[in-house]
């Protein structure tokens, strides 16, 4: 049992000393490949050739500003609320007939506001509804 023990801390002592090692002594962060004294052969000048000869890219913004543009009318639909679905959905239907449907959740009650009262200097709660 002793022996296992041992092996076990000399292996993780081993593992920290690599990972500092690798981390902290900047070995391990150099860039896998190095663009200087690099070689180019035809087809790779005949690409960056190309890539220079690109032409910037433009759009045509008049369409925005054409009367059939602004005549375009939004025809989507609402959607209706559903009701709610079972309150157990992995339960057996013989058992959800007889469950009642979840009731919706109450709307929120508005929020006091104060309003400033310009002839005694306080300021009054109103809600938003007056």
């Amino acid at each position: 049992m002793k022996s296992n023990t041992t092996i076990i801390v000399i292996v993780t002592l081993l593992v920290a000393g690599l990972a500092y090692w690798y981390f902290f002594t900047g070995t391990g962060n150099e860039p896998p490949l190095s663009v200087t004294g690099a070689t180019t052969n035809q087809a790779q000048m005949q690409f960056e050739t190309l890539v220079g000869e690109l032409q910037p890219v433009s759009f045509n913004t008049k369409i925005f500003a054409d009367a059939r543009f602004n005549a375009l009318v939004d025809i989507s639909t609402s959607i209706s609320p559903e009701s709610i679905g079972r309150i157990d959905p992995l339960a057996p239907l013989s058992a959800a007939s007889s469950a009642p449907a979840p009731a919706p959740p109450p709307a929120p009650a508005p929020s006091p506001v104060a309003i400033p009262v310009p002839d005694g200097g306080s300021t009054g709660t109103s809600s938003p509804e007056q």
